[in-house]
């Protein structure tokens, strides 16, 4: 194998695939990426057994092959020489690595010790906007378990309802995000269970990259093709708890009030409750005011009041403030809507003007 390639390109594959290698892996080849050139273009691949990584970069292929570097090394490398043009060339048991003054051999292993990437062939296919998937990824996915023992809510959920829509959700079982998207060609998608590692990758890799990117789904496994990149994962295994019970859809009290006042009150409040993480919510349609209670027995106590709109009968309601505000980072209303039952009952936060977007979350009962 002999290709030139510059540096940035080479940095920014392998900036693509390394990071779903692990340091403690029980296979050393699991330590290495694959290089293989293809068709005028170099592959780079990277695996962990759960999933698999390939991307290609542009360069002169000036000779056909392929073989396995240790990918820490090899990156730490790459990312450190100047951004001229590089040449890798095979040699025997090493890869000769040059540009300028630098003249590196890295010693391989044989290609044939590296896993098989499969290839999902059949199934079924769907087509999103990728940043308006990246967008609906992040305001859910943070919501996920992250208790090994629970494998199916570790996972994000992915399924439609009817078709031309995709629903995303998570949980923790304390709360529950869903996202709702358009498809693309009326498509819709049986339910499956992504693994959070995975949806978390598809996130970075798309970035500010703009384009379609496309998903195949088989029993097992989905495998995400974006730009340059394709991503092949396994499914969870099993079936998601139907969520859609425990949303309710009566409401005794609907609060709207300012988001970012209220993430402000939030951040100040929690200083007091830095122990217990519980705030207490207090709804007072007399006041028209929502009101943050937190208190500690060594630092004392905060009240804030935020003028709020308020219908309803009104109540008190103790929530975990870090659940609420990472939820309020998803919500892309400049007011927020709170609708409460009572002091035992789950909340529903939404953005104000839109439905696709739900946040429930369970209080701390006293």
């Amino acid at each position: 194998m002999k290709i030139i390639c510059t540096q940035e390109n080479l940095k920014n594959g392998l900036s693509v695939t390394g990071r779903i290698i692990s340091s403690s892996n029980t296979l050393p080849i699991l330590g290495n990426i694959l290089l293989k050139t293809e068709n005028g273009v170099m592959k780079i691949s990277s695996t962990n057994l759960e999933v698999a990584i390939t991307t290609q970069i542009r360069g002169k292929v000036e000779e056909e092959g392929e073989t396995t570097v240790t990918s820490k090394t090899f990156t730490d490398l790459i990312n450190n020489m100047p951004n001229k043009n590089i040449t890798l060339e095979t040699e025997k048991e090493s890869l000769k690595i040059e540009t300028e003054n630098y003249h590196t051999n890295l010693k391989t292993s044989p290609p044939e010790e590296f896993p098989l990437i499969p290839k999902l062939e059949g199934g079924s296919k769907i087509s999103l906007d990728a940043q308006e998937f990246k967008k609906t990824i992040d305001q859910v996915v943070f919501a996920a378990s992250t208790n090994q023992t629970q494998q199916e809510i570790c996972g994000i959920y992915m399924g439609s309802e009817k078709p031309g829509e995709l629903k995303v959700a998570a949980t923790d079982r304390y709360r529950l995000a869903e996202k709702t998207m358009d498809l693309k060609n009326n498509s819709q998608l049986n339910p499956v269970i992504i693994p959070q590692k995975t949806v978390t990758e598809i996130s970075r890799i798309i970035g500010l990259q703009k384009g379609v990117l496309e998903i195949v789904f088989n029993e097992t496994q989905a495998a995400v093709s974006f730009n340059e990149t394709q991503i092949i994962s396994r499914l969870v295994d099993g079936s998601y708890p139907d969520y859609k019970q425990i949303i309710p859809t009566n409401f005794q009290t609907i609060t709207t009030t300012d988001k970012s006042q209220l993430v402000s009150a939030l951040r100040a409040a929690s200083i007091f409750s830095r122990n217990t993480n519980s705030i207490k919510f207090e709804f007072s349609g007399k006041k028209q005011q929502l009101i943050l209670t937190a208190e500690s027995a060594d630092l004392g106590k905060s009240v804030v009041e935020l003028p709020s709109k308020i219908d309803g009968d009104g109540c008190e309601i103790t929530f975990n403030h870090h659940y609420v505000l990472e939820s309020l980072g998803s919500i892309e209303s400049n007011n927020v809507i709170i609708k409460t039952i009572d002091d035992n009952s789950p909340g529903l936060l939404v953005p104000e003007g839109r439905t696709d977007y739900v946040y429930l979350v369970m209080p701390i009962k006293s």
